[in-house]
């Protein structure tokens, strides 16, 4: 314990880890290994940016208070507020949600969304619009990084060396995803004055502008990635940073980061787009097996949970490769097939009155080691549910005692029957089930499963639930109780059944 000791967070920002990309490497004919910048405390590379500008702030006198209007995808507005900024945030319209609402959460005041093909001098520009802004708020200071009002030479000179330092000097190429222009200006410099061969290959998306220095039709050029790409090239791009561009489509970007997190790189889509970049660079470049390529990774997929992580979204804008929808399809319908809940031959379920007591309640759910147990109202009908963990909690901390009626403590579901979209067509890029069951939450949505609901339905739910009461089409009567480990239990029995019938016919 001796050599542990307590930090500030901004002193815990930089010497982040270098790690190979075994998995979604074998092609490759280099070394291609990661830079895991979204190890960061602010899970990205702006928290380097942050700590430099919030220094210089210091050393101008601006009141810690004192309103920041920060201009970007999102990431350095995070990293400002973890160094406890006070910011309002202007974002383009394609920043996800998940990072708005981190964003929320960590403080800041105000969200701006601005135009995301904006030119420069033009009053949707955030430059202009900021600027606006912070004319009428007293002592408030417009942060944009990509006008060279803040000096980062010495933020990426740091990083510059920890890769120096990490690979032992021996880098080839670096490929870096490329918005501000400030990492590919700073860091071009400072690796190419200690190796001057060192090819350093700038990524961007599909219809970014920047590689060709054009600024023609903005509005139509239009990419879902984040953190790179623009409309028009970054002033703070030196002339001669880039020794290569390469475009990368949305569909490679956000495939190739659904990769690399099977690989236990939890990245976002502009690090897919840096790597898949990375792959092209050493086929394209002939680079032997002894070469190495480096590749900032930048950003965290836990910003993109309604986009990148979720498989609907991946569907409905056709960002999954032929081999990842192959996948999805065995995973969510092949393994499936054709059943359906009657297929797990559940048996039927034993159900408690509303006005039984919690004492028959416990006891029931002992007696045959259920952990849940359905509650009926009048007619039969399902009306909720009671778990064991929940009773005995109420009962031994005296809310509760056993004599007192079910009703009083359950769960129960509210609202009419719904039917979720269907998931039989993942090729339209359609997704869900049709289900039902109650959560823990204040407002519990009843949904309608059945004897004929698809397995492949269910597991869906079972994403979101622990466990589904299955009742016929009226939803009056409960037939019965499915939880995941039934359906685990279904297809360990259809896979014995499988391997002894390819046995008997050898």
């Amino acid at each position: 314990m001796s050599g542990l000791r307590i930090a500030d967070v901004a002193d815990t920002i930089g010497s982040t880890p270098m790690v190979r990309l075994p998995r979604v490497g074998e092609r490759a004919s280099a070394e291609i290994v990661g830079k895991l910048e979204y190890m960061n405390p602010g899970a990205s590379i702006k928290d380097r940016v942050a700590k430099h500008i919030s220094a210089q702030l210091d050393s101008r006198g601006v009141p810690r208070d004192a309103l920041l209007i920060v201009a970007g995808p999102g990431n350095l507005a995070i990293s400002l507020a973890m160094l406890q900024r006070r910011i309002m945030c202007l974002v383009p319209e394609r920043t996800s949600a998940d990072r708005v609402r981190l964003l929320k959460a960590a403080g800041v005041s105000d969200i701006v969304r601005t135009l995301d093909g904006a030119l420069p001098g033009s009053p949707e520009h955030p430059v202009e619009i900021g600027r606006r802004i912070a004319a009428h708020q007293p002592g408030a200071v417009y942060v944009d990084e990509e006008l060279g009002d803040w000096d980062l030479e010495q933020c990426y000179s740091e990083l510059a060396s920890e890769m120096l330092e990490q690979t032992d000097g021996q880098m080839d190429a670096l490929v870096l995803g490329v918005d501000t222009g400030n990492a590919a200006t700073h860091l071009s410099r400072a690796l190419k004055a200690r190796h001057p061969s060192l090819k350093v290959v700038g990524v961007e998306p599909s219809n970014s502008a920047i590689g060709e220095q054009s600024i023609a039709n903005p509005l139509a050029r239009r990419w879902l990635c984040e953190d790179i790409g623009r409309a028009y090239a970054p002033r703070a791009l030196s002339a001669g940073s880039i020794d290569m561009w390469i475009q990368v489509s949305d569909n490679v970007a956000y495939s190739m980061a659904r990769r690399l997190i099977q690989g236990g790189i939890f990245a976002g889509p502009s690090a897919g787009a840096s790597v898949a970049a990375a792959h092209m660079y050493a086929m394209s470049a002939s680079l032997q097996r002894e070469q190495r390529v480096v590749v900032i990774i930048g950003d965290t997929a836990r910003n993109y949970g309604d986009t990148l992580l979720s498989d609907d979204w991946m569907l409905a804008h056709d960002l999954l490769d032929s081999r990842m929808l192959d996948e999805l399809q065995r995973k969510q319908h092949d393994q499936y097939r054709a059943a359906s809940i009657e297929d797990l031959q559940l048996p039927a379920a034993v159900t408690v009155a509303e006005s039984d007591s919690m004492g028959v309640a416990i006891s029931l759910m002992a007696e045959n080691d259920f952990s849940q147990v359905p509650v009926t109202g009048s007619g039969r009908r399902l009306i909720g549910y009671l778990t064991l963990s929940a009773a005995q909690t109420l009962i031994d901390n005296g809310t509760a005692t056993r004599s007192m009626p079910v009703r009083q403590f359950m769960l129960r579901f509210a609202g009419q029957a719904t039917r979720a979209p269907s998931t039989d067509s993942l090729q339209r890029g359609g997704g869900a089930a049709a289900a039902m069951a109650g959560n823990t939450s204040a407002r519990r949505q009843y949904w309608l499963i059945t004897p004929e609901t698809p397995l492949s339905e269910l597991a869906r739910f079972f994403e979101t639930h622990s466990v589904a009461f299955v009742t016929d089409a009226s939803r009056k009567f409960c037939l019965g109780i499915a939880t995941k480990q039934d359906l685990i239990t279904f297809l360990a029995r259809r896979h014995t059944l499988k391997y002894c019938l390819g046995t008997c016919k050898h």
